[in-house]
């Protein structure tokens, strides 16, 4: 097996995700419920049309957001809160860094513009060494989408078989699977190793 790229998940991978938290802080900054918020901004399908790309940038989606919850905030408590379910795990963070320079690193998440513009500003040294930053918003499909798992492979350059990729959702683990990249379910640090030398 010849592997040249390494491809990781943001949520649940390179980063804890803590949803209940961040709608705890988002309520907060709007003066709703949490179930408000997410009614508002995830079960309303909001959210996954920011993954899919119908919102060309960050400030769209501010805007849209500002028009759902009536936030009259600045943007930068907008963006912390926001993105405050995603919390770097430091641990994955450094077994990463054993592979740098030896095979291209690649995120590959379901996030919006929003997420794209300021998660990389509050959390620069989570991203340092990624050679790739596919956004499910740029590729036009999520995960665990066939499409999504072809957009990215174009976007690397690659072969199918030329890709490890680590997901925490057992679902896209066997999409890729499925599309021919080697694919592993995340559980911890030790699944980047487990991953490089089954």
């Amino acid at each position: 097996m010849s592997i040249r790229h390494l491809v990781v998940d943001l949520g649940g991978v390179l980063f804890r995700f803590d949803h209940a938290h961040r709608l705890k802080r988002l309520a907060a900054a709007f003066s709703l419920s949490p179930d408000q918020v997410d009614e508002l901004l995830w079960s309303s399908g909001f959210s996954g049309d920011c993954d899919r790309g119908r919102y060309a940038s960050a400030a769209q989606v501010r805007t849209a957001i500002a028009a759902a919850t009536g936030f009259d905030g600045d943007d930068e408590r907008l963006d912390t809160e926001w993105c405050s379910a995603f919390h770097p795990d430091q641990a994955v963070l450094d077994e990463l860094r054993r592979h740098r320079g030896s095979l291209t690193l690649t995120v590959f998440t379901n996030n919006g513009p929003l997420e794209e513009e300021a998660l990389p500003r509050l959390h620069p040294e989570a991203f340092d060494g990624f050679e790739h930053l596919l956004f499910s918003h740029r590729l036009r499909h999520r995960k665990p989408e066939p499409a999504a798992f072809a957009a990215a492979t174009d976007r690397l350059g690659a072969a199918a078989h030329e890709v490890v990729f680590i997901d925490d959702s057992p679902a896209n683990v066997d999409a890729a699977r499925a599309f021919g990249w080697t694919a592993f379910h995340f559980r911890g640090p030790e699944t980047v190793t487990q991953a490089l030398h089954p």
